[in-house]
């Protein structure tokens, strides 16, 4: 198994855009910090099997909570709302490609978490999957 941890805030995917003359990517430089961390933890060659990939979230949590409701956050009975976990998979999936994974296409099982917790983080773990079907 192989894990990365990434200590940065937790982003969301978005499409490229049209700009004046070409499109761009909007993220661009939220990817090239994550492709850091991840070329930094990972030196291997590229996976070429199938893989299982598990993301975890890690919010900060507000700093307007009261101490009950901190509590309660990082105790995971509190969870947070403003990023969709799907639109989130996408942009650390993307950033796999290449480094850790040969391509996502090679991906067949994904799943994601999100929590609160003292600083911001990502926490990824993947997985090559021995099964077969011949």
């Amino acid at each position: 198994m192989i894990t990365i941890d990434i200590p940065l805030p937790p982003v969301s995917w978005e499409p490229s855009r049209k700009g004046k003359f070409t499109f761009y990517d909007p993220r661009e430089k939220e990817k090239r910090c994550v492709r850091f961390y991840i070329r930094e933890q990972y030196e291997g060659e590229p996976i070429t099997d199938y893989v299982v990939i598990n993301l975890q979230f890690l919010f900060e949590v507000p700093k307007s909570y009261s101490k009950k409701k901190r509590a309660l956050a990082l105790d995971h009975k509190i969870f947070p709302t403003k990023k969709d976990c799907t639109n989130m998979q996408k942009l650390y999936e993307d950033c796999l490609k290449g480094i850790v994974i040969e391509d996502d296409r090679k991906v067949i099982n994904i799943s994601s978490e999100k929590y609160y917790a003292e600083k911001n983080s990502i926490k990824i773990a993947v997985l090559t999957f021995e099964g077969s079907c011949h």
